[in-house]
């Protein structure tokens, strides 16, 4: 399979969990964009917020995303539940060689997810996990769904049947 596979989805879907099983079981490079950008940076995603903003923190991601895309090949890479928001992302990403997987899942589970997460989420700060979730579903849902090859609800799936579920969709095409 030659195609790369980019995972795009809201917070708390599984992305980077699909992801690194999915590189696995295909023989892929597994990239994580946010862990890209960390590892350029020196520094996590908070820091990165509190210093430059969320502003900064896009314009970082935009930069990493395009290092990917054209410096890349034969990978699964998982980004940001708001990377594709922006259009040049998403020329970006239409640019290469790639199949985009949308993962998503019910409210509940992603309430249940984020609240178990060792991860900090800038975006989740000061507000309740559940009402920003709703907040970002309703701005990112169109776009997520006008973007996506495969759309896969990981509710009540395990990990590992997603990604199975994934090749199976993608032996097809």
């Amino acid at each position: 399979m030659d195609k790369n596979i980019i995972i795009i989805g809201i917070t708390g879907v599984g992305k980077t969990t699909v992801g690194k099983i999915l590189s696995e079981k295909l023989n892929k490079e597994f990239m994580d964009l946010d862990r890209n950008i960390e590892l350029h940076c020196g520094v996590d995603i908070p820091t990165i917020f509190s210093i430059e903003g969320e502003t900064g923190f896009r314009d970082r991601e935009t930069n990493e995303l395009r290092r990917v895309i054209e410096g890349h090949s034969n990978y699964v890479l998982s980004v940001g539940g708001g990377c594709v928001v922006s259009l040049e992302n998403r020329n970006i990403i239409l640019t290469g060689n790639n199949i985009i997987v949308q993962l998503h899942a019910n409210l509940n589970t992603l309430v249940e997810r984020l609240m178990k997460s060792p991860f900090k989420r800038p975006l989740f700060n000061n507000v309740t996990i559940e009402s920003k979730i709703v907040e970002l579903i309703e701005a990112r849902k169109n776009i997520y769904d006008e973007f996506s090859d495969i759309k896969l609800n990981t509710s009540n799936l395990k990990a590992t049947q997603v990604a199975d579920l994934i090749i199976k969709f993608i032996s097809r095409k």
